[in-house]
């Protein structure tokens, strides 16, 4: 938590609002450039640009050129939202059609055809509450993140993971559009010892379809080899003995 925001935005922020922020980047903020998800149909300045702490999951096998009006490659800033998704909260939500409950897993969406649109939330609808369902008994779960400096910056990677006998919840944060569920590792690591070894493999699954960009800063393929070695290290920590 206190790696989240600075002690102002702590007391003003609350848990419903933090994981509606605007998924942004740089040009998001920067009026002059062109932004779909600012400014619908106007381009992506992020596609070729600078794209360090951009997203290499969830986006196009062939992404389109920075032109295109679907294009937006911008990862969601929030920590908390990672650490919501690995404990399978429920966001329970009000609006003008009554009142409705979203797995938060599914609270957030990729850009698709609307990268405007950040959330599955109807017009009117507010948040009004969220829960925590308890964790089975013994369970253990952190979250790390990696950042260009420790003064508040965003996550280049982040990770929450929860480990409840065979039930392994790994959520990968700085890496996508939202808050990514890595279900192929979750399904490899599913009753196997937790070995360095089978952690990687199953990294290997879930970034099989990682596409990382190119960009005037070098790119963000480093990601890649970045969030693996992320996930074996908090595994390792949540392991007696650090075994993993």
């Amino acid at each position: 938590m206190l790696s989240g925001a600075t002690g102002q935005l702590r007391n003003l922020a609350t848990t419903g609002g933090n994981p509606l922020q605007r998924t942004r980047c740089v040009y998001f903020q920067d009026v002059t450039t062109a932004c779909n998800k600012r400014n619908p149909g106007s381009g992506c300045s992020a596609v070729g640009g600078y794209t360090r702490y951009h997203a290499i999951l969830g986006v196009p096998a062939a992404l389109p050129d920075a032109s295109a009006p679907e294009t937006c490659i911008a990862t969601h800033p929030s920590d908390l939202a990672v650490a919501l998704a690995a404990l399978d909260a429920q966001v329970q939500v009000l609006g003008p059609a009554g009142a409705r409950m979203i797995p938060f897993g599914e609270l957030h969406r990729l850009p698709g055809d609307d990268p405007s649109r950040d959330t599955m939330l109807e017009h009117g609808e507010l948040i009004t509450a969220i829960d925590l369902p308890p964790l089975p008994a013994g369970a253990r779960s952190a979250y790390r993140k990696v950042r260009d400096r420790a003064s508040y910056a965003f996550a280049l990677v982040s990770v929450a993971v929860v480990l409840a006998g065979d039930d392994v919840r790994l959520v990968l944060g700085g890496v996508a559009h939202k808050p990514w569920r890595a279900t192929r590792a979750e399904e490899v690591l599913r009753g196997r010892p937790l070995t360095e070894d089978t952690v990687r493999a199953a990294m290997e699954a879930e970034l099989a379809d990682a596409q990382p960009q190119p960009g005037i800063d070098g790119g963000n393929g480093f990601k890649i080899p970045l969030v693996t070695r992320t996930v074996v290290a908090t595994v390792r920590d949540l392991i007696p003995g650090g075994t993993a």
